[in-house]
């Protein structure tokens, strides 16, 4: 047996950074939200089933310029795109329901002094169009969209229309979180079937069974 079966992402778990914020939330003595490293509690493991979540969003963050991502949580995402390209700079949109994410997000902007982190806290259906609105500039020039926002379609409908109007159509990319969530599921594809989108095909992309997000691109073609 390898050591990876013995202790599957033992060098992610062991990460100096994935403890410190661990501790942190330990601190917060609040409930962690499910992420791709953990769920409930800060070192309740949770890699063995989300591995090719994280494989998927470390390989498509590689080498982008600009990235969006809505719902920050435990900044566990982020530690995970920040650990393959602390260059990139960085949009994120957060509710900040939660007592451990202010302390988090500090503790990764100073765990990553050089990166270019600009976090908006606040309902997202408002605060990214406020956004757009106050910073015409941005529209069409994100690389890649991480939408792990709320799970309802009032809200995440909001999310992506917005992620549209950010994204560069032409070679941008989004990934949303969560596709087998049955409101998430019916609304990606209904939106297959109108011809707005098109599932990304990469060979180095892993697909399993439940697939935990979808990824795609938008259809410039229409």
């Amino acid at each position: 047996m390898t050591q990876e079966e013995q202790v599957p992402w033992k060098w992610l778990i062991e990460n100096v950074h994935v403890q410190n914020i661990s501790d942190i939330i330990d601190e917060s003595h609040e409930q962690v939200e499910g992420n791709l490293i953990c769920d409930k509690r800060a070192r309740n493991w949770n890699v063995k089933r989300t591995g090719n979540k994280i494989k998927n969003l470390q390989y498509l963050c590689k080498n982008k310029k600009k990235i969006v991502e809505i719902g920050v949580n435990g900044c566990h995402s982020l530690l995970l795109m920040l650990l393959v390209n602390p260059d990139a700079e960085y949009l994120l949109f957060d509710l900040n329901c939660h007592q451990y994410t202010v302390p988090t997000i500090n503790y990764i902007k100073s765990a990553f002094p050089n990166a270019k982190i600009n976090v908006i806290f606040g309902n997202s259906v408002e605060t990214i169009k406020n956004y757009i609105v106050e910073n015409p500039n941005e529209l069409n020039s994100y690389d890649l969209f991480h939408l792990d926002g709320g799970h309802t379609e009032d809200i995440f409908s909001h999310d992506y229309h917005h992620s549209k109007l950010l994204l560069n159509k032409e070679n941008g990319i989004v990934i949303f979180d969560d596709y087998q969530i049955p409101a998430i599921n019916s609304f990606i594809h209904k939106k297959i079937s109108e011809n707005e989108i098109i599932e990304y095909m990469d060979d180095n992309i892993i697909k399993d069974e439940p697939y935990l997000h979808f990824i795609y691109k938008y259809n410039t073609h229409v």
